[in-house]
């Protein structure tokens, strides 16, 4: 089976209004929110989490079903997240980041990200998959941010506990 050949990385930027960095981010790094918002992702799975580092295995479902494993370090200081590539079928190599910064009346959301898989095709077509694949997730993909950080801009904040009885003073 051919792999892929790294190819450069796909960059994008995003505009999301009336939301905070740290809004955007709380949503990037719910992964098991990860299959309620994306439609490809069918399972998430966090395998380790060390400091700021979690190892999650994603499994998706992209022409085949697709399993892969990333280490995830997730800085809420910085407002970002860097990825790199544990294992994986099909998915042979990834690796990425988001950036979250404040700009004008919302956030810029920049994502970079790299892809390699293995798969049996001929490498033009693969690349083309390859390519096609990140490119075109990538409007529904921040469509889905951009929904989600808006129901959790209108869930009610959270307030004192009530399941807890009656307090005493």
């Amino acid at each position: 089976m051919p792999d892929s050949p790294s190819r450069d990385p796909v960059e994008r930027t995003h505009h999301l209004a009336r939301a905070t960095p740290a809004e955007a981010y709380a949503v990037v790094t719910d992964f098991d929110a990860y299959p309620r918002l994306f439609p490809e992702i069918k399972q998430t799975r966090t395998l380790s989490a060390s400091g700021s580092v979690r190892r999650v295995e994603f499994r998706a479902q992209v022409v085949v079903a697709v399993r892969y494993v990333l280490d995830l370090l997730c800085d809420p200081t910085a407002v970002t997240v860097d990825w790199t590539f544990v294992e994986g079928e099909i998915v042979t190599g990834s690796a990425g980041s988001w950036r979250f910064t404040a700009e004008g009346d919302g956030t810029a959301i920049r994502y970079r990200a790299s892809l390699d898989v293995r798969a049996p095709l001929p490498g033009f077509v693969l690349r083309k998959v390859t390519d096609g694949l990140l490119a075109a997730s990538l409007p529904a993909m921040f469509a889905s941010i951009d929904r989600e950080v808006r129901r959790r801009q209108q869930q009610p904040a959270a307030g004192p506990r009530t399941d807890q009885g009656p307090l005493r003073t």
